[in-house]
């Protein structure tokens, strides 16, 4: 869970980042290509992180579901 402190920190990096690129002593042509770089790149990152936490998911899913049916099987609960 992000926190506000946390969320304010990431605001406050995205925004130093914008103004970094923005001011730099860049043609506009450059500056593009920059933005688009850091475009894929972040992309990438949230696939990646994307992909890992379905993958978390459903390993928890599977470790819940294993658990709830030992414990209505040691309860003497039968399956409908």
């Amino acid at each position: 869970m992000v926190t506000k402190k946390k969320s304010r920190f990431l605001l406050g990096a995205l925004v130093g980042a914008a103004a970094g690129i923005l001011l730099a002593p860049k043609s506009g042509k450059e500056t593009r290509n920059d933005i688009k770089k850091g475009g894929k790149k972040a992309y990438k990152k949230a696939r990646a992180t994307g992909a890992k936490t379905v993958s978390q998911a459903k390993k928890v899913k599977r470790t819940v579901e294993r658990d709830a049916k030992k414990a209505a099987k040691s309860v003497g609960v039968k399956k409908k």
